[in-house]
């Protein structure tokens, strides 16, 4: 392996870059592989969104939740996300630990 002097970083996927393929995920869900999108209930009872994905790496809650809405009312209207009472997004480790699969 060679010996450097200089380090390069890389950065991940923006707040934005996740949205969009969370919502393309959203419009046209593959059969297998990340993100795994759980929506549960319906409205007016309230909906509960979980996404599992490991590039919620290094992402705080909050963030994560934020994308999560932001990409559900962009597909299916404020007026449906209003009806979001949850918005979990997890690390597939989280997820087990939980118990949401």
């Amino acid at each position: 392996m060679p010996v450097r002097t200089t380090l390069t970083r890389t950065s991940g996927p923006t707040e934005e870059d996740l949205k969009n393929e969370l919502l393309d995920e959203l419009r046209t869900p593959k059969t297998t592989g990340e993100p795994d999108v759980i929506i549960q209930g319906a409205a007016p009872a309230g909906v509960h969104l979980f996404v599992v994905w490991s590039k919620w790496a290094g992402l705080e809650q909050v963030v994560r939740s934020r994308i999560i809405l932001d990409a559900y009312e962009e597909w299916r209207g404020e007026q449906e996300a209003l009806r979001v009472t949850v918005s979990m997004g997890l690390l597939p480790e989280e997820a087990k630990i939980m118990g949401i699969s």
